[in-house]
């Protein structure tokens, strides 16, 4: 592994255990046993190191068209492996809003990929629809069922932590995207 694997791989840990704030560039440093210049020479600051997990939470949870569910289970199995994924970023998930509000570069590359999977969980529903898996009075419920599907994603790690203050549950999520998608299924078909 190359020392800007390494230095990713350190400071997942860290901010997973910690948070961003509490895990600089020379906590990072000192867990690793390397100079901050040297940590320094991979990435100017720990924003870029941020960005650049962001990138690789991405590329492990995007899916492309020809992957997408084309049965509820297929659904419910990819909510689970982005679940999965979320965990393995926690602290993103759990500081999502103040590192936006750090990052305006974040920010924007967050803002331009949560519209296109607000688009890519349209066309899903749209394609299960079709189908006839799942039935929508009009396209207003089916925006309805996207957003709630987004926000539990979003900020399910969030949403655990103030009530119960522990680490995020992902079969609770799991299970409240179910209930959600529920009252949508053709019954006998699923």
């Amino acid at each position: 592994m190359d020392t800007k694997s390494k230095i990713l791989k350190c400071a997942l840990e860290l901010f997973n255990s910690t948070n961003t704030q509490a895990a600089t560039t020379n906590h990072i440093s000192k867990k690793m046993n390397i100079s901050p210049g040297n940590l320094h020479y991979h990435y100017k600051n720990r924003e870029e190191i941020i960005r650049e997990l962001y990138k690789n939470m991405q590329s492990e949870y995007t899916l492309l068209p020809h992957e997408f569910p084309n049965t509820i289970n297929e659904l419910f199995e990819a909510n689970e492996k982005s679940f999965k994924i979320q965990y393995k970023y926690r602290f993103f998930y759990r500081e999502l809003l103040f590192l936006l509000s750090r990052d305006a570069e974040l920010k924007q590359v967050y803002t331009q990929d949560a519209i296109v999977q607000r688009t890519r969980y349209k066309t899903i529903f749209e394609g299960l629809s079709e189908k006839k898996i799942l039935i929508f009075k009009n396209s207003d419920e089916i925006n309805y069922l996207v957003d709630m599907i987004l926000l539990i994603e979003q900020f399910w790690s969030s949403f655990i932590k103030i009530y119960t203050n522990k680490q995020t549950n992902i079969d609770n999520a799991i299970r409240q995207i179910e209930k959600i998608i529920q009252p949508f299924e053709t019954k006998g078909l699923v």
